[in-house]
């Protein structure tokens, strides 16, 4: 079969299977899991793929997954991914009433349509057709909502980086990849850019007293004022990057009313274009709150993370993308990289190893991460979507694979996975400002 004809019968039989693909999406829907905890959405999917003949490696980066379909003849390693996880909206109508998770963000579609492609791709003759292999990921822990569970797991060794796409990275799930696409359910079809982010908590240690005797302790929250002015007076030196983004939030500022606070914690989040910027707003950070610390004899704890890095999708698989929207929907409505997006995903994980693509597909209503979200036409979100993942894979591996190891030379700009460590792990630290307090105090 040539491509034209691929492309049909995997459709085809996505379409045969019309009713288990929408009622896949909706039970997931049904049945939201926050990030590391979708091991009932991991299992669903796991058992699905397992239908069709697939052996699947569970446990990956606690609740991920992965499944192959090898062609049987030498070629690239195309990883298609899938997104499991919840987000955290107790406000949204369908929410989970325990744990107040819901699919507000279409992660839902995401493991839909993963499972939808596997169906498709599975058809009579279409593999014997292909070269290389094709990787099928289940992804945890996109949003990482839960500070307090994410923390626990790195203590008990389960985890390194708090999201998924770093930490499978970090398993060795995706060393032998060449390329990596998944797509993201929205209001359109596009593709755009994203920032990458660090995250910081902060903690600020000062002295308690009565409050109506102040002059004996030391008021950890003037601290936090003092370092939230020095941090916004930073801004001189990124305001020029009009997609830097530096936001955050008081989580604790003391217990009693009547007693001057010793501990504050904060949490922020920066968001910039490159690990550079990241790097340099790191810094600006630390020395503000720092500096706050030693000015009011506090001394200030940060603890850095990686989030996730900045997403470069790669123009090749970009153009591939505009046509298999396009031969799907003709006449659709496609915007290539005509708004960066100040945003995050950990999708820009992958595109710092591999060419990666992260395109969005139309079906949902209401703003993401909002109550008004919900799935408002289950064609597009669920079987439209898994048809565009397949062809996709369908255009880099049909044939010898030519398209696929054209785009796989990409990877040779990456950075090795050792090195891609490497540089994120050197964003994170964990210091305590001054490192032996002050002497006055003691």
């Amino acid at each position: 079969m040539n491509l034209q004809e691929l492309k049909l019968q995997v459709c085809r039989e996505i379409d045969r299977h019309r009713e288990e693909v929408l009622d896949f999406g909706t039970e997931i829907w049904d049945h939201p899991e926050l990030g590391y905890r979708e091991v009932r959405t991991a299992g669903r999917a796991a058992e699905k793929l397992e239908e069709l003949g697939l052996t699947v490696k569970r446990g990956l980066a606690v609740t991920g997954f992965r499944a192959d379909m090898d062609t049987g003849r030498e070629g690239p390693v195309v990883a298609l991914l899938g997104e499991m996880d919840a987000l955290l909206l107790p406000t949204h109508p369908a929410a989970d009433p325990v744990t107040g998770a819901i699919h507000a963000c279409g992660h839902n579609c995401h493991i839909t349509s993963l499972v939808g492609a596997a169906i498709g791709l599975s058809a009579a003759g279409v593999l014997d057709s292909c070269s290389g292999k094709i990787a099928l990921v289940g992804v945890p822990a996109e949003e990482t909502l839960d500070p307090a569970f994410v923390k626990q797991l790195r203590a008990e060794g389960k985890i390194r980086f708090d999201c998924g796409k770093p930490e499978l990275i970090r398993c060795g799930v995706f060393d032998d990849v060449d390329i990596a696409l998944m797509n993201h359910a929205g209001g359109d079809f596009s593709v755009n850019d994203f920032n990458g982010y660090l995250r910081k908590e902060i903690t600020f240690h000062g002295k308690s007293s009565h409050a109506a005797l102040p002059q004996e302790g030391i008021n950890a929250i003037s601290a936090a004022n003092l370092a939230q002015h020095a941090l916004a007076l930073t801004k001189d030196r990124w305001t020029a990057d009009p997609y830097v983004r530096v936001h955050g939030l008081l989580s604790h500022a003391g217990d009693a009313v009547n007693v001057v606070p010793d501990r504050v914690e904060l949490s922020y989040m920066l968001r910039g274009g490159s690990p550079q910027m990241l790097a340099m707003l790191s810094r600006l950070f630390d020395r503000a709150f720092n500096g706050a610390a030693y000015a009011l004899e506090t001394s200030c704890e940060i603890e850095t993370r990686h989030g996730s890095s900045p997403l470069k999708n790669s123009d090749a698989l970009c153009e591939l993308y505009r046509r298999c929207v396009s031969e799907l929907l003709p006449g659709a409505r496609i915007s290539i990289k005509t708004n960066y997006q100040p945003g995050c995903t950990d999708m820009g994980d992958m595109s710092m190893i591999v060419p990666s693509l992260h395109g969005y597909f139309p079906g949902c209503e209401g703003p993401c991460h909002s109550p008004e979200f919900r799935i408002g036409n289950p064609e597009q979100t669920y079987l439209l979507s898994s048809k565009l993942l397949a062809c996709m894979a369908l255009e880099l591996l049909a044939g010898d694979a030519e398209t696929g190891r054209r785009i796989a030379m990409e990877k040779k700009e990456k950075l090795p996975i050792p090195e891609y460590l490497k540089q994120i792990s050197a964003l994170e630290s964990h210091t305590l400002f001054p490192p032996e307090g002050f002497p006055e105090k003691r």
